[in-house]
């Protein structure tokens, strides 16, 4: 393959035509979809079958290629430190793809080395599971510009989010610059499939950042993890209907929201 391609940030691609070392990654296959469950149920008295969920638990990703030494101890030397690349678990597998690189949540499983007689090649094939099993942008999109100093009690954005996983998870980071009232709650809704999530009861004042993560579906205060009701949001790519929505009085805040797009 062409372009950059790296695992836990080691360069997997270091062949040089001038040295005559390196290595050659020749296959990466990474372009089909992750693996995929669902339940089918047979409709109780009629023809037809439902299926109430679909998941995607990992997807499989397989390199291969060569490894080319200048001596049979240089080769050695490469083996072993090619092996020690890999180690660990959800490391980041980087692949130039497009414009840009797509990214993976990735865990190496044992390479296999096939040396080559009489020559100073190796050939290696290295499986690798993505527990993740979507690829991911490097860096995020914002979902709409920030508002900020915003003094109504509610809006609504329509953002269109792009990505084609089956859904993009949103980051919004809500920044309080000042509020009067004893309405103390934040609601971030979801108008396309009413998926909502609330946060009250914290006493929030002027100063205080909320940051509900719907990828790592957590809820923050100031860095603390706090409690929510409903449910963390989830975009289908396309035209989507975003309402945030509060109880005080009067408030002057700043609402962010980004994602990073998944890709199947």
């Amino acid at each position: 393959m062409n372009g950059d391609l790296t695992f836990n940030s080691n360069d997997l691609q270091t062949y040089s035509p001038t040295t005559d070392v390196g290595i050659i990654t020749n296959v990466i296959d990474h372009t089909d979809g992750p693996d995929m469950l669902m339940g089918l149920y047979a409709l109780a008295d009629a023809d037809g079958s439902s299926i109430p969920a679909i998941n995607y638990p990992s997807k499989p990703v397989a390199l291969a290629g060569a490894i080319k030494g200048s001596s049979q101890a240089d080769l050695d030397n490469r083996i072993d430190t090619f092996k020690g690349y890999f180690t660990g678990k959800d490391k980041n597998l980087d692949i130039a793809y497009g414009s840009g690189t797509r990214r993976y949540i990735a865990t190496a499983g044992v390479p296999k080395i096939q040396r080559k007689p009489r020559s100073f090649i190796a050939i290696f094939q290295v499986p690798i599971t993505c527990t993740n099993p979507f690829g991911l942008d490097t860096s995020a999109t914002d979902l709409w510009a920030t508002k900020n100093n915003f003094t109504s009690a509610t809006f609504t954005e329509t953002p269109t989010v792009g990505g084609n996983a089956p859904f993009q998870l949103p980051v919004f980071t809500i920044t309080i610059d000042a509020i009067t009232g004893a309405g103390d709650y934040v609601m971030i809704s979801n108008d396309n499939n009413n998926q909502e999530i609330l946060i009250y009861g914290q006493g929030l004042t002027a100063g205080d950042v909320l940051v509900i993560d719907c990828v790592e579906r957590t809820v923050t205060l100031n860095g603390e993890e706090i409690d929510y009701n409903g449910t963390f949001l989830e975009l289908e790519p396309g035209a989507n209907s975003i309402t945030y929505t509060d109880g005080f009085t009067t408030r002057t805040v700043d609402v962010a929201a980004s994602y990073t797009k998944r890709w199947l």
